[in-house]
């Protein structure tokens, strides 16, 4: 329904002008003059404006592919959020660059204890020239995990190992391997995606163990995690990358750059796939409305009223802006509503059904079960995604986005394909 009335505003597909080569240049100087200038209503306001007017206007421009549509659409809203979070606070309760800190509590750190104590590092109001205003600003508009600064967020990885003792030349040609590995992972995943889709009206119609359906599930399971390894090493891909090249030009240093995703081995609950497993990229965005939902309601902090309410909020906004990047790629929903808000139900029961068995076993057995434990949390976490997936890698994979974001994509989709096509027909 959605869809339908944003149709009547906005042009169909084969109906969309290029996009501005400054449009996100335009985005992010109204951030970073926001930024520079401190909180205040006026450019609180015009902020707002100029982003709100960007977002909105993007439906009407095209990228030049599927891929580039959906993932730069989303930035606007996100930007958005960001600066009305870290924009708009002043005083100790305002962002403040602290520097090589390796603490992720996310409090405001003060230099002392006592009356009179000011809060550590350098804020909005210590800049005291143009330059140094601008260098702030650039700064805290480049991370959004909060590295360096006293709101970084929970659930950031440590450092690589030995990062902070590398050369530059170390770190970044690690880091360059790291992204060279993530590569070839995707196009891994790309090319079985393309085999999945050449086989899969085949097995689904043969005489064979299981009904069609059976048959047609396992094959889109398969493709649901190919496309799970795609978005994970996509990501990572980018990260690295940018790590290892921002660190070699001395634009940043190592410890500016912990790894984007968690071990593997923490992912022992959907709760902790969101929260430390998978990039913290959008957690400080979408966590911080939820949050200053819960004080306009009067929930106390802990309580399960506010718990929730968080986690509900947080995960419709990250549907929200998912949904709209679909709609500006493709004009609709692509399986977003039902992964995205599956997400916070999934952890709901996971939540409740750790309540039965912590209220069943006490402590000190459920410490001799604790490998136990983690092995069900495992088989648990895989089941749940193998069913949540499906919806939205079938739309991401149906309309090219996996398989069609780059050309080292394109082609290996498309061998995959081939391979499948001659494994079909006997080799």
């Amino acid at each position: 329904m959605l869809s339908e009335l944003l149709d009547r505003v906005y042009p169909p597909l084969e109906g969309r002008q290029p996009l501005p080569a400054l449009y996100m240049p335009a985005a992010y100087a109204a951030m970073l003059l926001g930024y520079s200038r401190g909180p205040g209503a006026p450019q609180t306001l015009a902020v707002t404006a100029a982003l709100a007017a960007l977002a909105l206007a993007r439906p009407r421009y095209a990228a030049g592919d599927v891929m580039g549509d959906y993932s730069l659409s989303g930035a606007m809203f996100l930007m958005l959020l960001t600066y009305w979070d870290l924009g708009t606070a002043a005083g100790a309760d305002g962002p403040r660059f602290v520097g090589d800190v390796d603490d992720d509590s996310g409090k405001n750190q003060t230099a002392g204890k006592g009356k009179g104590k000011k809060p550590r590092g350098r804020g909005a109001r210590d800049n005291e020239t143009a330059w140094q205003r601008l260098c702030w600003a650039l700064r805290l508009a480049s991370t959004t995990r909060g590295i360096g600064w006293n709101w970084r967020v929970k659930g950031v990885p440590a450092h690589y190992r030995g990062a902070r003792r590398q050369s530059r030349g170390r770190f970044a040609a690690a880091r360059a391997l790291d992204a060279a590995w993530f590569a070839a992972a995707k196009a891994l995943a790309v090319y079985v995606v393309g085999f999945c889709q050449a086989v899969k009206p085949a097995v689904v119609i043969a005489a064979g163990y299981g009904s069609p359906a059976v048959r047609e599930f396992l094959v889109d399971a398969v493709v649901s995690w190919c496309g799970a390894v795609w978005s994970f090493c996509t990501i990572g891909l980018a990260h690295t990358a940018a790590a290892a090249l921002t660190v070699l030009l001395g634009l940043c240093d190592p410890w500016e750059w912990p790894p984007i995703f968690d071990s593997l081995g923490t992912a022992w609950s959907v709760r902790q796939v969101w929260s430390t497993t998978y990039h913290q990229n959008l957690r400080r965005a979408l966590q911080q409305p939820g949050v200053r939902l819960a004080r306009f309601l009067g929930l106390r902090k802990g309580t399960l009223a506010s718990r929730y309410l968080q986690l509900y909020v947080a995960f419709f906004l990250s549907f929200a802006v998912h949904w709209w990047q679909s709609y500006v790629a493709v004009r609709g929903d692509r399986g977003e509503l039902a992964f995205f808000m599956a997400q916070p139900v999934v952890i709901t029961i996971e939540d409740f059904l750790r309540w039965i068995w912590h209220g069943a076993v006490d402590a000190e057995r459920r410490r001799d079960l604790a490998r136990f434990e983690r092995r069900v949390g495992y088989v648990w976490t895989v089941a749940a995604f193998t069913l949540t997936l499906r919806p939205a890698i079938r739309g991401w994979t149906g309309t090219s986005m996996i398989g069609g974001a780059s050309p080292d994509e394109v082609a290996a989709v498309g061998l995959g394909r081939r391979h499948g096509e001659l494994y079909l027909s006997g080799w």
